[in-house]
C-alpha cells in the first residue's frame, strides 16, 4: 500500500515535466573497421586513408578525421595519396579510378570519376602528377593527376612483343596464358626515365623516352634444379619458368629483387638480364643450381614418392633503406616479405637484414667485363645474403602490408621507416589492421654487432662468462612494440564486445588521466580540425569515461569528456573523441595465460562478459563468461617482484605476485573462481567490499583487505523430495546487486548494506558491521520485501535532493560517527525497475511511495536509468522500440516519451546526466561495428563534425633523389648507359604529350565566416597563428608557381621537337622497334 505520507517528499523532478525540458540527440557516431580492403600514408604531411567498402578514411593528427563515400559504395581495391598535386586516388572492384582534391576545406572534393578496362595496379611517383595503370591486357596506361585526364602516352603489352620476338628467332617457348598480363610498375627509386613492369612471364625495363625496351629480365630453371617446390616437384627434370607476381628495387638502383608464385626470389643486376645473381627460398640458397647429388636421391626409387613441398607465392616485397651510412649508396638494407612460407607455417611477415653494397676497387689484374665487372657481381651477390632475419607473427592470414617512413615520400617509400601496418584476417572474414615497431630491435642490434669479435673473445672466455653473454643476448632480443593506432582502427582489430559510459568526480578524473607516461602512437600529423563557436556553449559538463571490453581480452578506458570538444576557432581540436587512455589498458592475457590460473580455467570458450569499476577507488572487476572474476587496483606496480601468496579461501587465488600491463596504471590483485557457472550480477563498493552472485542463486561477499570471503548465501544441497511452483527466496537467482550506506525501514541508523533483487521479486538487505576484532561480517537478521518481477536495475537515492546513496568512504565515515544516532536522518528513496514497472520505496524496505507498470505500447524495457539534468532527477525507461519513457520521482508518474535514432537494438548504456551510447553488432561477428553518442539533453552541446583542413599541413616534396655511382669511376663507364636522368616536370610533359592542357591552380577556399564580431575576434587572436604563416606561404607559392609557368613554357618549346621526332620515327618503326638489342 502508498505511505500516507508520500506528500510529505519533495518533487525531485520539477525542472524536467515538460516535454522542451527534453532534447534527445545524436553528438557523434563513432565507426570501426571491420573490413580493411586497401591503405595508403603520405609520409610528409603524416596522412593515412583506409579503404572499405564503399567508404574511404581520410585519419590525420588527433582530433582530424573524416569520412568519404565512393559514388557507387563498391568497395575499395587500390588507394594512393599524391603527394605532387595533393590528390587522394582510389582504384574499385569495378575497375572505376576516383578521385579527391585534399586541399578543399571541410570535406575533400570529389573531382572526377574515370572507367578503365580491368587494372591490377596503380603506380604513383612523389615527383610527378602522373600515374602508370597496369592493365589486364599488358598494356600500361597513363593518367594525368594534374589535368585530370587519360594521357596519350601509353605503353604496349612489351612481353608479348618479346614472346614474339623469341619465337621468330627459333628459341623455344615457354608460354602460358598468364605471363603476358601485367601485375605491377615500379618506377625506378633514381631514374624517373626508367620503369619496371612485372608481367606473368617475367619484368620488363623500359625507357620511357627512347619508348623501347632495354633489358628483359626471365627465370627458368633448368631440368633438375630444384626451385621454389623443391627436388620432389612431378616436372623437375623439365624447363620451369616460375610466375614472376611481384618485385622490389635496391634503394641504390643498380639490382632488384623479383617474387614468383613457386616461393622463390631472384635476385637480379639491372646490366645483366641473362643470369641472376641468386635464387633462394625462406629456406634455400640457389634453388636455380641443380644439386646431383639430391637430385638422385631424390629420383631413386623408394615406393611411396612423398609430395612436393607447397610454398605459398611471394605477394609482396618491400626493399628498406635507413639513415645509416654516410656513403651515397647507403648502408644496411632490410627487404619485407610477404609469403614464402610453408603451408604449416604460422602466418606472418618475414624482414631480411641484408649488407650494405659499398664495392671497393676491382683488383688491377681483374678485366673488365663487358657489362658487369665480376667484382661488382660479386659485391652484389654478397650484399643479398642475410645478416640475419625476424619474422613478424600474426593471428590470422596477412593480406597486405603499408610501411610507416618518417617524412621521406621518395625510394618507393621505404626510406627510414619507423613502423609497419599489417593487414590480417580476422574472425568472418574481416580484415583488420595491426602495427608494429619497424625495423624489429633484434635484427638491428644483430646488425651492429662486431662480426669479429666473437672470435677475440671466445680463446680466453670461461663458462659463467658464457652465460652470461648468452643471458645478455636472450635479454637484448626485445620483440617489437606494437604501435597505437586510432580508435577507428584499434577498435575493430581488438573486436570490442561492448562497454559502458560512466560519468566520474574531478579528482577521480584526474586520477585517471595524469600519466607521464610516453606513447608509442603512429605517426599522423596530418591537418587541423575546426568547430564553429557555440553560443553559451554547455562548459560545466561532469568528466566522462568509457570502459569498453574486447574480444583480444582487454579492457580499455577512453576519455569521452565534452570538454575535448570546447575547442573553436581559432583553436583547433587536440584531442580524438572519445580519446585513449592506453596507460589504463587492462591485458587480461597476462592473468589467464599465467601458470597458477590457467590450468583452473574452463576449457569451454572464454571471452569477457562485462567489467564494473567503483567510481571513487577505481578498483576495477572484470567478469568473464565461464565465471572467472579478475579485480585490478588502481596503485602503481611493486618496485621489487612481490612473492606468490596463498589465500585462506579456496575460492580466491592472489596475483599481486603478477606484473601488470605494460605502462598500465592497473596491478592485478586477486582472481575469484568458485566454479559456480556464469555471473548474474556484480557490484563493487567505494569502501573496499565486492559481491557477486552467480544464476545458481549463490551469493559470496568479499572483502578486498584481506581479501577474504564474509558472506556465502544460498549455498545449499538440493533436496530431491521438493515438490513445488514457487522457488525458496533463497535459492531464487539474483538479478540485481547495490551496495549503499543508508537506512531501512527497521533500522534508521546509517549502516553499510547489500541490496539483493530477486529474480522473483523477492529483495534481501544484507548489513555488514565491524566486529569485536575490527574486521567486517554480516550483523543482524537480513530484511525481506517484495519488489518488481525480474528487476533490471536499482538505485538509492536521497530524498531532499535526489542524490544517490553510494557506499562510498564520506557516507562510510558519517555512518561510524553516528552509529548510535537515529534522530535526523535523512529518508532514502529505493527505486527499482522491472521487466514490468518500477517501484518507489521509503528507506528501501519501507512504505510504498511510487508504482507505475509499463504500456504494452513500449515494448520490453532493455534498460533504465536515474538522469539528472541541473538539480532535477527522473526515472528513464529506453525499450526495444528505440524510444525512452520518462517518469516523475517519487511518485513515478509519466512526464513524456521521447523517441530515439533507431541505430540497435542493444541496451543502451546510460550515465546519470542523460547520455548514452548505443552500440550496433555486427550480425555476422557478433563484434560491435558502430557507436552512437547521444544525449537527452542536447542544449547548447556540440553535435556536428568539424570541418577538416589538410590545406594546412600540405606536402612540400623533397628533390628527387639521383643515381648513384655502383662503384669506382674505372669502371663507371660500363654502367647506367640508360641516358641522363628526368626531372618530374619533364616526365609530365613527356608522359602527357603535345597537347597536354596547362594546370589550372585554383586559389584556396578559406574557412567561412558567420559575422563581423567572429572576424574580428578572430583577427585578434590569430595575428600570429597558423593561417597567418600560411598566408604568407600563399604568396610566396605565387612568385614560385609563375617561375614555375615560365620553366613550363621553356620546356614546351624545347620538347616539341622531341615530340616531333618521336611521331615521325613511331610512324617509319613496327612495333618491334620497342626492342633494340
Amino acid at each position: 500500500m502508498f505511505s500516507k505520507h508520500h506528500e510529505s517528499f519533495i518533487d525531485l523532478s520539477l525542472d524536467l515535466h515538460e516535454p522542451q525540458d527534453w532534447k534527445p540527440g545524436v553528438l557523434r557516431t563513432l565507426e570501426y573497421a571491420s573490413k580493411v580492403t586497401a591503405l595508403a600514408y603520405e609520409p610528409i604531411a603524416g596522412l593515412l586513408a583506409v579503404g572499405t567498402p564503399g567508404s574511404i578514411e581520410l585519419l590525420g593528427k588527433p582530433g582530424v578525421a573524416c569520412k568519404i563515400t565512393l559514388p557507387d559504395l563498391h568497395e575499395v581495391k587500390i588507394l594512393h595519396i599524391s603527394s605532387s598535386t595533393f590528390k587522394l586516388l582510389c582504384l574499385d572492384e569495378h575497375n572505376k579510378l576516383h578521385i579527391w582534391d585534399l586541399s578543399t576545406y571541410g570535406q575533400p572534393k570529389l573531382l572526377t570519376t574515370v572507367r578503365f578496362d580491368q587494372s591490377n595496379s596503380v603506380t604513383i611517383s612523389p615527383s610527378h602528377s602522373h600515374a602508370f595503370i597496369a592493365q589486364q591486357t599488358g598494356e600500361i596506361k597513363t593518367y594525368d593527376l594534374e589535368c585530370l585526364r587519360k594521357s596519350s602516352y601509353n605503353i604496349p603489352n612489351m612481353w608479348t612483343l618479346y614472346e614474339e620476338k623469341m619465337a621468330a628467332s627459333g628459341m623455344p617457348e615457354i608460354a602460358t596464358p598468364t605471363s603476358g598480363i601485367a601485375i605491377d610498375t615500379v618506377i625506378h627509386p633514381r631514374d624517373l626515365n626508367l620503369l619496371f613492369v612485372v608481367y606473368g612471364g617475367g619484368v620488363v625495363l623500359s625507357d620511357l623516352s627512347e619508348r623501347k625496351t632495354l633489358r628483359t629480365y626471365e627465370l627458368v630453371y633448368p631440368p633438375g634444379a630444384p626451385g621454389g617446390t623443391g627436388y620432389r616437384s612431378s616436372d623437375i627434370l623439365t624447363h620451369r619458368r616460375p610466375e614472376a607476381t611481384c618485385m622490389a628495387v635496391h634503394p641504390a638502383g643498380h639490382f632488384f629483387a623479383v617474387g614468383y608464385a613457386d616461393g622463390s626470389i631472384a635476385f637480379w643486376a639491372i646490366e645483366d638480364e641473362d643470369q641472376p645473381l641468386l635464387v633462394r627460398t625462406l629456406d634455400d640458397l640457389d634453388v636455380s643450381n641443380i644439386d646431383a647429388d639430391q637430385l638422385e636421391a631424390h629420383l631413386a626409387p623408394k615406393g611411396e614418392t612423398a609430395a612436393a613441398s607447397e610454398k605459398e607465392p611471394i605477394f609482396k616485397l618491400s626493399w628498406c633503406s635507413f639513415p645509416n651510412s654516410s656513403d651515397p649508396r647507403g648502408g644496411e638494407t632490410a627487404l619485407v616479405i610477404l609469403g614464402g612460407l610453408n603451408s604449416e607455417d604460422s602466418s606472418g611477415i618475414t624482414v631480411q637484414w641484408l649488407p650494405a653494397f659499398n664495392p671497393t676497387d676491382p683488383l688491377a689484374t681483374q678485366s673488365v667485363a663487358p657489362s658487369l665487372h665480376p667484382h661488382i657481381r660479386s659485391s652484389m651477390r654478397s650484399s643479398v645474403e642475410p645478416l640475419d632475419s625476424y619474422f613478424y607473427q600474426v593471428n590470422g592470414i596477412v593480406h597486405d602490408y603499408v610501411l610507416i617512413p618518417r617524412e621521406e615520400p621518395h625510394l618507393s617509400g621505404s626510406f627510414d621507416v619507423i613502423s609497419i601496418l599489417v593487414v590480417r584476417e580476422s574472425i568472418a572474414g574481416m580484415r583488420v589492421v595491426e602495427a608494429y615497431e619497424f625495423p624489429p630491435p633484434a635484427v638491428v642490434q644483430h646488425a651492429y654487432d662486431d662480426p669479429h669479435l666473437d672470435t677475440e673473445v671466445e680463446e680466453g672466455t670461461d663458462t659463467l662468462d658464457d652465460l652470461a653473454s648468452t643471458l645478455q643476448d636472450l635479454q637484448s632480443n626485445v620483440e617489437p612494440r606494437r604501435v597505437e593506432l586510432p580508435g577507428y582502427l584499434s577498435n575493430g582489430t581488438s573486436g570490442l564486445l561492448g562497454g559502458v559510459i560512466r560519468t566520474m568526480t574531478k579528482d577521480a578524473y584526474s586520477s585517471l588521466v595524469q600519466t607521464d607516461a610516453l606513447r608509442y602512437s603512429l605517426c599522423l600529423k596530418a591537418g587541423f580540425a575546426w568547430l564553429d563557436p557555440i553560443d553559451h556553449i554547455s562548459k560545466y559538463q561532469p568528466p566522462r569515461i568509457a570502459i569498453t571490453w574486447h574480444a583480444d581480452f582487454s579492457v580499455q578506458v577512453w576519455d569521452v569528456s565534452a570538454q575535448l570538444l570546447h575547442k573553436f576557432k581559432p583553436d583547433p581540436i587536440e584531442s580524438d573523441f572519445p580519446n585513449p587512455l592506453p596507460n589504463l589498458t587492462l591485458d587480461t592475457n597476462i592473468i589467464l595465460t599465467a601458470a597458477s590460473v590457467a590450468p583452473k580455467l574452463s576449457s569451454r570458450d572464454l571471452s569477457i562478459k562485462f567489467v564494473k569499476i567503483a567510481p571513487e577507488s577505481l578498483e576495477c572487476a572484470v567478469v568473464f563468461s565461464s565465471g572467472l572474476i579478475i579485480v585490478y587496483r588502481f596503485v602503481s606496480p611493486p618496485d621489487s617482484v612481490t612473492p606468490f601468496e596463498e589465500l585462506v579461501d579456496p575460492e580466491l587465488l592472489s596475483l599481486t605476485h603478477l606484473p601488470p600491463s605494460l605502462n598500465s596504471r592497473f596491478s592485478p590483485y586477486f582472481a575469484f573462481l568458485p566454479n559456480r557457472g556464469q555471473v548474474s550480477a556484480c557490484a563493487l563498493a567505494d569502501v573496499g567490499f565486492f559481491a557477486v552472485t552467480y544464476t545458481d542463486g549463490t551469493l559470496f561477499v568479499v572483502d578486498m583487505r584481506g581479501p577474504a570471503i564474509i558472506l556465502r548465501h544460498g549455498i545449499k544441497t538440493k533436496n530431491r523430495h521438493s515438490i513445488g511452483v514457487h522457488m525458496d527466496p533463497d535459492t531464487d537467482p539474483i538479478t540485481c546487486l547495490e551496495w549503499t550506506i543508508s537506512p531501512i525501514d527497521k533500522d534508521e541508523r546509517l549502516a553499510l548494506r547489500l541490496v539483493v533483487g530477486h529474480d522473483s521479486g523477492t529483495f534481501q538487505v544484507f548489513t555488514f558491521g565491524r566486529s569485536m576484532n575490527s574486521s567486517w561480517a554480516p550483523v543482524k537478521e537480513v530484511a525481506k520485501f517484495d519488489g518488481p518481477d525480474h528487476p533490471i536495475d536499482m538505485f538509492v537515492i536521497n530524498s531532499k535532493n535526489g542524490s544517490r546513496c553510494l557506499a562510498n568512504r564520506s557516507r562510510l565515515a558519517a555512518a561510524l560517527n553516528d552509529s548510535e544516532t537515529t534522530r535526523g536522518t535523512v529518508p532514502v528513496l529505493f527505486v527499482t525497475a522491472g521487466l514490468k514497472g518500477a517501484r518507489c520505496n521509503m528507506n528501501i524496505s519501507g512504505d510504498r511511495i511510487g508504482k507505475v507498470e509499463w504500456s504494452h505500447k513500449m515494448g520490453k524495457v532493455l534498460s533504465v536509468q536515474i538522469v539528472q539534468k541541473l538539480s532535477s532527477y527522473a526515472l528513464v525507461a529506453f525499450t526495444e522500440n528505440h524510444e525512452a519513457c520518462a517518469y516523475s520521482l517519487p511518485t513515478l508518474e509519466f512526464l513524456h516519451n521521447m523517441a530515439l535514432p533507431p541505430v540497435t537494438y542493444l541496451p543502451k548504456t546510460v550515465d546519470e546526466t542523460g547520455d548514452f551510447i548505443a552500440w550496433t553488432r555486427n550480425p555476422e561477428t557478433g563484434l560491435i561495428r558502430q557507436a552512437t553518442y547521444g544525449t537527452l539533453f542536447n542544449f547548447r552541446r556540440v553535435d556536428t563534425p568539424p570541418a577538416v583542413d589538410f590545406l594546412s599541413t600540405k606536402p612540400m616534396v623533397p628533390a628527387q633523389p639521383q643515381p648513384v655511382s655502383v662503384g669506382p669511376p674505372s669502371i663507371l663507364g660500363s654502367w647506367f648507359n640508360f641516358g641522363q636522368s628526368m626531372t618530374g616536370a619533364q616526365v609530365d610533359v613527356l608522359l602527357g604529350g603535345p597537347d597536354r592542357p596547362v594546370p589550372i591552380q585554383k586559389s584556396k577556399l578559406q574557412p567561412p565566416d558567420t559575422s563581423a564580431r567572429e572576424i574580428a575576434k578572430q583577427a585578434t587572436a590569430t595575428q600570429s597563428s597558423l593561417y597567418d604563416r600560411l598566408t604568407a606561404a600563399v604568396n610566396e607559392r605565387g612568385q614560385m608557381l609563375g617561375d614555375l609557368e615560365d620553366r613550363f613554357n621553356s620546356l614546351e618549346s624545347g620538347s616539341r621537337s622531341m615530340v616531333d621526332q618521336a611521331k615521325k620515327l613511331a610512324a617509319e618503326q613496327s612495333a618491334k622497334s620497342w626492342f633494340k638489342f
